[in-house]
């Protein structure tokens, strides 16, 4: 991964909503629905460690919170 990219994903998994949201509202939109959908298959599909999906289920719960960044869900 690029020095960006390790410091984006590191902020969306930090658990800190500031650092989370920081994060996603920096991205432009596409890349934003892509990053939203990926933690949302750390979240809910097989294959992740226990502290992974607990981390990206709080990076979702925190995005949640803002009406201005969760747009459609990728379906369960």
């Amino acid at each position: 991964m690029t020095p960006d990219l390790d410091r984006l994903w590191a902020d969306l998994l930090s658990g800190s909503a500031a650092l989370v949201l920081a994060a996603l509202r920096n991205l432009p939109q596409e890349e934003r629905g892509a990053a939203l959908a990926h933690l949302h298959a750390m979240g809910h599909d097989p294959g992740w460690s226990e502290g992974q999906v607990r981390r990206a289920r709080a990076a979702l719960a925190i995005a949640a919170g803002d009406p201005h960044l969760i747009g459609p869900r990728p379906e369960d």
